[in-house]
């Protein structure tokens, strides 16, 4: 019981960190005008069901007030939801739905969208423009559940979910196939190699909780 509780802190301290700002995101790239007054942005981000309940992917194209996309689950099932659903250009906030799933979100109005899940299925996901990849997985050891990130160019944008309820952000870069994900303070919590469509790594809170994760693309 000591371990996990152990484990469960550098959840908590990267949340702290990722609240700090930790996240750099770069500036808007893809948007384009296709019809008069319309902007298109373009979003590929990760889901994860509360208590690692449900992993998955999640992508989004807002057109002025119309929002489509897809919800994909790779697990414990491999399952692909069309959705739809509308953008309030004032407060900025997405609300989009299919199969008994519903998402609602705040889109940041530069890069990210952040929101949660209900209806079939209840959770969190994080979504980012121009990612090109969302990778999905689990992590064990001193403490376990799931994960998934999305590469938004140098940087990695996600969540993890451990199996006892904790939500938190996940934050770092990746360069070449090396991924790093920062420590609050200083120093790496998490590194590991993308290899194709699999990336896999180790995890170390540096208070004596250590673990491993394994995850590939996830994106449908």
């Amino acid at each position: 019981m000591h371990q996990r509780t152990v484990g469960r802190g550098w959840l908590r301290l990267l949340a702290t960190a990722v609240l700090a700002g930790t996240l750099a995101v770069p500036a808007c790239k893809s948007d384009k005008a296709t019809n008069p007054g319309n902007t298109v942005i373009v979003l590929l981000g990760s889901v994860n069901g509360n208590n690692g309940a449900f992993s998955g992917s999640i992508s989004l194209t807002i057109d002025g007030a119309v929002v489509t996309g897809s919800f994909h689950i790779v697990s414990p099932t491999n399952a692909t939801h069309a959705l739809t659903g509308t953008y309030n250009a004032g407060n900025k906030a997405v609300a989009v739905s299919g199969d008994g799933y519903n998402f609602a979100g705040i889109y940041d109005g530069s890069n990210k969208l952040n929101g949660t899940v209900s209806g079939a299925g209840a959770g969190t996901f994080v979504a980012a423009k121009d990612a090109s990849l969302t990778f999905c997985g689990s992590f064990t050891g001193d403490d376990d559940g799931v994960w998934n990130f999305s590469i938004d160019g140098g940087n990695i944008v996600g969540t993890a979910t451990t199996t006892t309820g904790t939500v938190i952000d996940l934050s770092g870069t990746i360069s070449g196939s090396n991924i790093s994900v920062v420590r609050p303070g200083g120093g790496t919590l998490a590194t590991g190699t993308r290899s194709g469509d699999n990336a896999s790594g180790a995890w170390d809170n540096g208070v004596g909780s250590t673990g491993t994760w394994t995850g590939a693309k996830c994106s449908s």
